[in-house]
């Protein structure tokens, strides 16, 4: 599919291949050689914030939500983190998930269209990673636009959702343009597809662009309609849906530039507890170079850990055992926090 928008081409961005993944991605920057995705390029901005601004999670969501009613969206108050209008799922991992399947098969209306959400979302997918990479969690705030593209009912599609992108990031978040990717990556899930957009910027995936126009292809699909995503067979939807997801907590981070997102996020949570565990403070030194190191790894047994544990002790130059030592505390305190909020969500809803 063509996904050189208009922005792309009116404003002369260059559309390249990353030298590490493979995947193509869009660039302002002529000498760009990787696409700014981890593990293809480390976090940038780990003591040295993307954003001139440093915003809590109160103001970073408003901000958001206040620049898209700005553009004609509806604001729409968050779903329970159960979803209780699906017998198929157990939990809301993504704000799309408020509007399947009843709005998006046109058996329901939308609250709004187009309309604009912050929408807590919980998955375990990741679980492993929780405390250890910095900036995984089991719960997160997904701050979202979408729009519902009816049968002759056109709202907006990939022009305008990169273009609202670009401004929220730069003009109103302050950050620079040049050192923006957007990174061609499709996307699957709950029985929808459709090409996608990771935006990255300094190391960090700050939001996800989704063009939804495929459903499940049946038994008896016309083959010359089908198309193969991530390995699934899909056919053409009536509705086109604009599906973004914008990482609250992740922005936030970017803003303040703290050695882990838990730290910027979660800190009222996480201080208390490092008191009362007795946990030895470090050198912030340490903290941040693994969460920079962090980043580019996908924790998913021991051997993994194991090498993230040997590449940071030689570049902050002690004993692998001590910076286990060190660092393990923090890991297990950073989940105790992330884990205790998703709790408490599922509870209270």
């Amino acid at each position: 599919m063509d996904m050189s928008t208009r922005m792309f081409k009116e404003e002369g961005w260059i559309r390249k291949t990353c030298k590490v993944c493979g995947k193509p991605f869009w660039t302002l920057d002529p000498d760009r050689e990787t696409c700014g995705d981890p593990p293809c390029d480390e976090y940038e901005f780990i003591g040295k914030p993307g954003i001139p601004k440093k915003y809590t999670l109160e103001e970073m969501r408003e901000k958001f939500l206040s620049f898209f009613e700005r553009k004609g969206h509806g604001r729409v108050k968050r779903y329970p983190v159960l979803p209780r209008w699906r017998d198929d799922v157990l939990l809301v991992g993504a704000s799309i998930m408020d509007f399947q399947p009843w709005v998006i098969s046109g058996e329901a209306d939308p609250p709004a269209n187009p309309l604009t959400i912050s929408q807590p979302s919980i998955r375990f997918t990741d679980i492993d990673n929780v405390g250890i990479t910095g900036r995984h969690f089991t719960i997160f705030e997904m701050m979202a636009h979408h729009a519902f593209n009816y049968p002759e009912k056109p709202i907006y599609w990939m022009d305008e959702t990169v273009e609202y992108a670009y401004e929220f990031f730069t003009k109103d978040l302050g950050m620079k343009g040049e050192d923006i990717t957007f990174k061609e990556n499709p996307w699957a899930g709950g029985g929808n597809a459709g090409p996608a957009f990771e935006v990255l910027y300094r190391g960090l995936e700050v939001a996800t662009l989704v063009f939804m126009q495929y459903k499940l292809a049946p038994p008896d699909a016309d083959p010359s309609q089908v198309v193969e995503i991530k390995g699934d067979k899909y056919v053409p939807m009536d509705t086109r849906v604009v599906d973004t997801g914008y990482g609250l907590e992740r922005l936030v981070w970017m803003s303040q530039g703290t050695p882990t997102a838990y730290d910027a996020v979660l800190d009222y949570v996480i201080d208390p507890l490092k008191k009362m565990a007795g946990i030895e403070k470090i050198d912030n030194r340490i903290l941040m170079e693994n969460s920079k190191l962090a980043g580019m790894f996908d924790i998913e047994d021991m051997g993994d850990l194991r090498i993230l544990r040997e590449t940071v002790a030689k570049r902050v130059e002690i004993d692998v055992d001590e910076l286990t030592r060190l660092i393990r505390p923090y890991e297990l305190i950073y989940a105790i926090a992330d884990h205790t909020k998703a709790l408490t969500f599922m509870l209270s809803d």
